[in-house]
């Protein structure tokens, strides 16, 4: 009678309840709107939470509106925030009023993505080693991608160090977005990008560009394109996003939201929403996370010291 008792109340806290107010700390249309804005649809499809809303304040790769998330919000587990890898690195590249993941409740992590080198396609390197060897000797070669620090960045340091190079001389020429790194590998003013696998599909599969590395730690499904460990580099990247809601939630409060994002992530509406906009799901509940998110924040660290952006 005990444990039906328990269950029956696990169900309950994990069931429909107030809606939730959801910040994508980026403009509109950007990767943290859209999975914003996914969770929203999914939580009024499933009846799991109507009525939840979305709002935006970008800056700083998520920090300015994570500054204001954690600024008087403590406790309040109806408050919710996504964001991923890049604000990671952009929270310890903040010298103003830095944030912490100390200010914040993981709830869970909801969608993987995988960075992808490209050259253009009349490039001369046409491996991952013929590139590695080409910054060895030559490190002025121009790579780009999106911001300094965002997730672009972090694997092609990955990848030349596991290469052996050396990265602070890495010269990295950053764009509003990956899309606007394509654009300018293809106009030729810069030698290598490292874009979203999605953003450069269709410039892979069009022959405008070639692909040299998958960031995955492994072959993917559907993408023809060998990971850099499958060639022998040592490095790996994901630029995964989560969901999470202030720090000093309350215990049945944490498990509300277990259960409710626990429920989203099994539906068929969340899967069929992720399958169009061919985003990988990965869902990971919140104790997990947790501690993923301190391993990754000290390889984060890490990484953007050898990068010479941090002390």
């Amino acid at each position: 009678m005990n444990k039906f008792l328990i269950l029956s109340a696990l169900c309950v806290l994990g069931t429909a309840h107030a809606e939730y107010r959801i910040l994508a700390p980026s403009t509109a249309g950007g990767g943290y709107d859209t999975l914003a804005r996914n969770v929203a649809t999914t939580l009024e499809r499933t009846k799991l939470a109507p009525g939840s809303t979305v709002y935006n304040v970008p800056g700083e790769g998520g920090v300015t509106g994570l500054r204001g998330f954690t600024s008087g919000q403590r406790g309040k587990a109806n408050q919710l925030v996504v964001f991923g890898l890049t604000t990671i690195a952009s929270m310890q590249l903040s010298k103003d009023s830095p944030v912490s993941l100390k200010d914040l409740t993981p709830v869970a992590r909801l969608v993987n993505d995988y960075e992808v080198l490209v050259v253009p396609s009349t490039s001369p390197y046409r491996s991952l080693a013929d590139l590695i060897a080409a910054y060895k000797s030559n490190p002025g070669l121009r790579f780009g991608g999106a911001s300094v620090g965002s997730a672009g960045h972090l694997f092609t340091g990955d990848v030349l160090r596991a290469g052996g190079g050396n990265i602070r001389t890495l010269k990295w020429v950053p764009s509003s977005g990956n899309l606007q790194g394509l654009k300018a590998l293809m106009n030729g003013e810069l030698d290598v990008v490292s874009s979203s696998y999605g953003v450069a599909e269709p410039e892979i599969k069009a022959g405008r560009v070639r692909a040299l590395a998958l960031s995955a730690p492994e072959a993917v499904a559907g993408i023809a394109v060998p990971t850099a460990r499958s060639q022998g580099v040592d490095a790996e990247l994901v630029n995964w996003r989560g969901i999470f809601a202030p720090a000093g939630l309350s215990g049945e409060a944490r498990t509300r939201l277990n259960g409710t994002f626990s429920r989203m992530a099994l539906s068929g509406d969340w899967r069929a929403l992720l399958f169009a906009e061919k985003q990988n799901s990965f869902f990971q509940p919140g104790a997990p996370f947790t501690v993923f998110l301190t391993r990754e924040e000290l390889r984060v660290q890490g990484l953007l010291r050898e990068l010479g952006l941090t002390n």
